[in-house]
């Protein structure tokens, strides 16, 4: 019993301590204050042409006593180059989890992400910013935090059976007691 334990001690030290460090999902934060809200949009800081980018999206009141129910249920989102527009629409809410998406930018440049929040269908607050997309990121490839997760994962597992194996169990060690 003692041997399960420490495998899955292991397990889970390996497992969570990698999902830790990819627990925001984004390194960077476009935050403005406006019409009373606090507006915070998540996104890479770094984003390269045909590399996926995911934008999360949330407001809180300024005043936050103020909080009764929902803030808003939906966000209306569009991406634009030149009044071109190369993404329109609307990310609902979840109950669980973040409200966002992910995207691929298909050419550098200057782009607009403008954010619509709503409250059933009532405008509540928007934004609009720049994203400055970066030229293709040659020869260097990126590993997904998934990938990663589950390579720690398996590593603790297989550090868990490694150690386990050289825990004495309880029953040998009475018996070799009787016996003396």
């Amino acid at each position: 019993m003692r041997t399960l334990h420490t495998i899955l001690l292991f397990f889970l030290c390996f497992a969570l301590s990698s999902t830790q460090v990819f627990a925001h999902g984004s390194s960077f934060s476009y935050e403005e204050t406006k019409d009373g809200y606090l507006i915070d949009i998540g996104y890479d800081e770094f984003i390269a042409e045909g590399e996926s980018v995911r934008f999360d999206f949330d407001i809180y009141p300024e005043d936050i006593t103020t909080i009764e129910g929902e803030v808003f249920t939906d966000v209306w989102v569009t991406i634009t180059q030149n009044n071109k527009i190369f993404f329109a629409g609307g990310i609902e809410k979840p109950v669980f989890g973040a409200t966002g998406f992910t995207y691929v930018f298909p050419e550098e440049g200057e782009y607009v992400l403008s954010a619509r929040f709503q409250n059933e269908g009532n405008s509540i607050v928007e934004t609009e910013f720049p994203v400055t997309i970066i030229p293709p990121l040659e020869g260097e490839e990126t590993t997904s935090p998934i990938v990663i997760g589950g390579i720690m994962g398996v590593a603790g597992l297989i550090c868990g059976v490694g150690i386990g194996l050289f825990i004495p169990r309880k029953k040998t060690i009475l018996k070799e007691n009787q016996n003396n």
